[in-house]
């Protein structure tokens, strides 16, 4: 014999927003049709459910006084769903960060030796970037406010000579 807890759990977990199908009640509960029926028409009757008639069938959803769990629970998902997007978008500020000026500038601060000379590739690596962007995103700065030294195991190729090797411009 089914019980109405039992059924109104069933209707908690498989509500998302939309009323439960009868058949999908039915498959949770792996239930008699007729048994179901009585147990959801008596529900009714107490106004503990809501009877909605679709198209294709019968679907039921919990009313109002018992639906504050699911309501909560559905505000959590939202709730867990921005927070994820928050999440996203601190990844892409991130992101930017990587290729910023200033992060480069940082970058070079750590990796210098005493005397100020800096590989490119050290720094590349350290920003995570891979050559293409590193080189193509940061080669104006580089020559802007950095001296290049013929030198290096990578860096910006002028006259058949490797430039990888950098010093800060004095201003």
């Amino acid at each position: 014999m089914l019980s109405e807890e039992l059924v109104i759990s069933a209707l908690k977990e498989l509500y998302d927003g939309r009323p439960v199908a009868f058949s999908k009640i039915k498959r949770k509960l792996k239930a008699d049709g007729e048994e179901l029926s009585l147990v959801l028409e008596k529900l009714e009757k107490e106004g503990k459910i809501k009877k909605i008639e679709s198209g294709s069938g019968k679907s039921f959803e919990l009313t109002s006084s018992n639906n504050g769990d699911n309501k909560f629970d559905l505000l959590l998902k939202e709730i867990t769903e921005i927070k994820d997007e928050i999440k996203k978008l601190q990844e892409a500020v991130l992101e930017k960060k990587k290729l910023s000026e200033n992060y480069f500038d940082e970058i070079y601060n750590e990796v210098k030796d005493n005397l100020g000379y800096a590989h490119l590739k050290d720094i590349r690596i350290e920003m995570g970037l891979t050559k293409e962007e590193f080189y193509s995103k940061l080669k104006r700065h580089i020559e802007e406010n950095y001296e290049l030294i013929a030198g290096g195991e990578e860096g910006f190729v002028k006259k058949g000579s490797v430039y990888g090797i950098i010093i800060k411009r004095k201003r």
